[in-house]
């Protein structure tokens, strides 16, 4: 069986309120009072023939009618309607009860009252004032009727008497009943209050908020407990002045607060809602939240004003850390590319002639070397101590920002270019120095690049450009000093670019070409084999050297391509001359291998498919690497070198001399030849240091059981001379110039001696 709350649910009905059940419960004691009386009064009329008693009797089961149906409308849910009824309906029946029975007039008084008791719970305004006018002019009229009209009928003294003591007794139990329920209405009223009081406090102290409450005509603020407590205050040691709130706002946040406030109460803002820092008991600043609402008077004054106050300091603290880090380099703590972009724009529209602002663009030398030998977390620590240098450089007013990788940039303002050279200068300076971090002593060094900025330049991007510029151009001379910019070095750039550009379309076009320059035995004098070198055939500039075209080829990576190319032609038009040209066998191919195709752990794979593809024998191709390529990366250039050398190819070391390689190393290296540097055998004329380097080199080589190449030869007394010191092979303009395949053809086929 379902329960009445069930039933009530699932009928959707709601039970009566206790308004409707207190005149409910009234209404039962009052209509049987009523027509308790009514019989009452008929009795007695029949007993003696009294037709005042019989009205009585008639008016009073007619009022018990009428509060039977008020009773309907009370359970129609008609509870104002069934109040009126009950107290006019009063009110006239002691009208006519005053007519009839004129001196009943003690009794009946007390029915207008009863009558205001009543409708009091539940009628309200010009309602009950209305009512209160009518109960007060029935009394008037009550007491004019018994005055004026003679009573219809005298029934017995004792009677009346009885009647009167009765009704009197009836009138007081009535009055009883409404004290009980008006008591019983407070301690409901009084209970909610309680448990509203009480969800407000626990609402209050659920959200963490802190509740205030200021009487605007007053001038006085209420502050809730938690109010004060998220301030660090006893309840008795905060007053109820605004001030208590106002001063102790952070006062960078007071002004904006105020302001806030005094719009809201202005309507011009719907609601208050401001974010600022409170100052609390233990000295410190906490950031709340604050949310108000305005209550006005029917002219639109504002009369009160009440909200809350919620912490927000850890929103606050997130935020200000996201904000950090989306602004901050993780590694090193610097601001990052965007905020010094931020600053850089801040200075450049900042007010005054004479504010000069300058851009240093930083690049650590060597450092990837060291990232690649020693491990990326030593290079992260040399970044952070190289951060840590730079700063000590710098002003506090300077800005000092990590671009990425091993890129700083420093922002000066109000400085001149004979400053701004300064400062760059102490900073090379200063990253001369080494770093000793976990027991290695770490040299490197810095190329920067410095441009000068005012009104009158472009805006922060073309600044930080210009100094990129500036800085490659140093890094270009040697590293390890400053580029100060040029409007020609952005030129150059440009071209650069176009040419980077170009390159690109030009490995698509395959405008790339092999020219040879022959390698003669100074044994035999004949043709051992050629040196293959990369030519452009620009469809617009003719034939480029590549001296313009390799070091961009090298800087953007196109470099790997690009050789590979040279490999595969170089080997095909050697399989074709050995073919065609048997007396000169064994003929070979050297070709030049750049750091970034040394670099690569796959290209012995890409050699061997090449060799592979032409049918070229691995022992006649030669590949030649400079010292300092092999120099950058010992280790990781000498595993690649074993390979290939595995591959029974041989290896060739290019310019040597130039370099900074150790002989230590040197012995380790699986190496077959050097080969001298031009700039040596060009000055080998009489008695001079040149003649005993070459001679040193050879006798060198020759020890570790390696052949000699001398390049440059362009004079018949350097290759005399060449021959006496024991050299085995050499290459230059005496014997040819690079020549086209088809010009090397030509060239073999002559079948010269030198």
């Amino acid at each position: 069986m379902r329960s009445a709350c069930e039933e009530n649910g699932a009928t959707g009905q709601k039970g009566p309120e206790p308004d409707d059940l207190r005149l409910l419960q009234f209404l039962r004691w009052v209509v049987p009072l009523v027509f308790g009386f009514a019989a009452l009064a008929g009795a007695a009329a029949a007993l003696f023939s009294d037709p005042g008693l019989l009205a009585a009797g008639v008016i009073l089961l007619t009022y018990g009618g009428l509060l039977l149906f008020a009773r309907r409308r009370v359970g129609a849910g008609e509870r104002v309607e069934a109040v009126w009824t009950i107290c006019v309906g009063l009110l006239l029946a002691a009208l006519l009860m005053s007519a009839v029975q004129p001196g009943w007039l003690a009794v009946l008084a007390v029915t207008p009252l009863i009558s205001v008791a009543v409708a009091l719970p539940y009628v309200r305004g010009g309602d009950l004032l209305r009512l209160i006018f009518l109960a007060w002019l029935t009394v008037v009229v009550m007491a004019i009727l018994s005055r004026a009209l003679p009573p219809l009928s005298r029934p017995p003294a004792w009677f009346v008497d009885a009647f009167t003591a009765g009704a009197l007794a009836a009138a007081t139990a009535v009055v009883l009943l409404l004290l009980w329920q008006f008591s019983t209405r407070l301690n409901e009223t009084l209970a909610r209050t309680r448990a509203a009081e009480e969800r407000y406090a626990l609402a209050e102290r659920g959200v963490n908020d802190g509740l205030w409450d200021w009487d605007l005509r007053r001038d006085r603020v209420y502050y809730s407990s938690r109010w004060k407590e998220m301030l660090g205050w006893r309840e008795d040691e905060v007053g109820e002045e605004p001030d208590e709130w106002f001063r102790r706002v952070h006062p960078q946040d007071r002004k904006r607060l105020l302001e806030e406030v005094r719009e809201h109460l202005r309507g011009r803002r719907e609601h208050l809602n401001v974010e600022y820092r409170i100052r609390h008991r233990d000295g410190s600043y906490r950031w709340m939240l604050t949310r108000g609402l305005a209550v006005r008077d029917g002219e639109g004054n504002p009369v009160r004003m009440a909200g809350s106050q919620t912490d927000i300091t850890r929103r606050k603290q997130a935020e200000e850390k996201l904000l950090h880090e989306a602004s901050h380099d993780a590694l090193t703590g610097l601001p990052n590319r965007a905020f010094f972009m931020e600053r850089l724009g801040e200075a450049l529209r900042r007010p005054g002639d004479g504010d000069r602002v300058a851009v240093l663009f930083i690049d650590l030398d060597r450092f990837k070397m060291i990232n690649d030998s020693l491990g990326h977390a030593m290079g992260d620590r040399l970044l952070v101590a190289a951060a840590e240098r730079l700063k000590g450089c710098l002003r506090p007013q300077d800005t000092l920002a990590r671009l990425g990788g091993d890129e700083f940039t420093v922002l000066l303002e109000g400085v001149s270019s004979e400053e701004a050279a300064s400062v760059a200068d102490r900073l090379l300076e200063r990253l001369r120095e080494p770093f000793r971090l976990d027991g290695y002593e770490l040299f490197t060094a810095a190329s920067v690049g410095v441009v000068l900025g005012g009104r009158e330049r472009a805006g922060p991007e073309e600044l930080l450009r210009d100094a990129d510029i500036a800085m490659y151009r140093a890094k270009a001379l040697g590293g390890g000093r400053k580029g100060i910019f040029e409007a020609g070095m952005h030129t150059r750039a440009m071209e650069l670019f176009r040419l980077e550009n170009e390159l690109r379309r030009a490995i698509e076009r395959e405008e790339f070409t092999a020219h040879y320059q022959p390698i003669v035995s100074l044994k035999t004098g004949l043709i051992s084999g050629f040196e293959a070198l990369v030519r452009w055939r620009h469809p617009e500039r003719g034939l480029i050297r590549p001296d313009e075209f390799v070091p961009v080829a090298e800087e953007t990576g196109l470099i790997v391509p690009l050789e590979l190319s040279v490999v595969r032609e170089a080997c095909a038009s050697l399989v074709s001359w050995q073919g065609e040209f048997p007396q000169h066998r064994p003929l070979t191919m050297s070709v030049n291998l750049s750091r970034n195709q040394l670099a690569r752990p796959e290209l012995p794979e890409q050699v061997e498919r090449i060799l592979l593809e032409t049918g070229l024998d691995a022992r006649s191709l030669r590949l030649e690497v400079t010292e300092s390529a092999i120099m950058e990366n010992v280790g990781s250039a000498a595993a690649t070198l074993s390979r290939l050398r595995d591959m029974n190819i041989r290896v060739h070391i290019d310019d040597f001399g130039m370099g900074y390689s150790s002989l230590s190393v040197l012995h380790q290296l699986p190496i077959d030849a050097l080969k001298v540097d031009r700039s040596f055998v060009g000055r080998m004329d009489g008695a001079n240091d040149d003649v005993e380097i070459v001679q040193t080199i050879i006798t060198l080589a020759h020890n570790l059981g390696l052949d000699v190449v001398a390049e440059g030869v362009e004079r018949e007394e350097h290759l005399d001379r060449l021959r006496r010191l024991g050299c085995d092979y050499a290459q230059g303009f005496l014997f040819s110039e690079p020549l086209d395949a088809a010009g090397a053809r030509r060239l073999l086929s002559a079948y010269r001696r030198w």
